[in-house]
C-alpha cells in the first residue's frame, strides 16, 4: 500500500507514540527521523484529523514545554488493532 509522505509521517508518529514508554519530543525524533518542529505540527494535525487524544505530560521541575513526554490516551477514529496489522505494509511513493 502506497501513501503520501505526510501520511507516512503521521503513521510513523502514531506507531512511535504507542510503542515507546514516555516518548519525549527528542525520543520521537530519534524513532522517526522527523524534525522536531515537524513533529509538533504533525501531532496537532493527528489530533484534529483522527480525533486522537495525545497529551503532553510535563515532568515536575521542568519549564513549560521543555521537560516532559507525550501520552496517547485515545485512538479517536483509528482502530488500534487494524492500524498495527496494516502499518508494516505502508510504503511512501518514490
Amino acid at each position: 500500500m502506497s501513501i503520501s509522505k505526510d501520511m507516512k509521517r503521521k503513521f510513523d508518529l502514531i506507531n512511535a507514540l504507542s510503542r515507546t514508554k514516555r516518548p519525549s519530543l527528542h525520543t520521537l525524533h530519534q524513532a522517526t527521523k522527523i524534525p522536531e518542529s515537524t513533529i509538533k505540527r504533525q501531532l496537532a494535525s493527528i489530533r484534529t484529523e483522527f480525533g486522537m487524544r495525545i497529551l503532553f505530560v510535563r515532568e515536575s521541575g521542568g519549564e513549560r514545554g521543555t521537560s516532559g513526554y507525550y501520552m496517547l490516551t485515545n485512538w479517536g477514529v483509528i482502530d488500534r488493532d487494524e492500524f498495527f496489522k496494516h502499518y508494516i505494509n505502508l510504503k511512501t511513493p518514490k
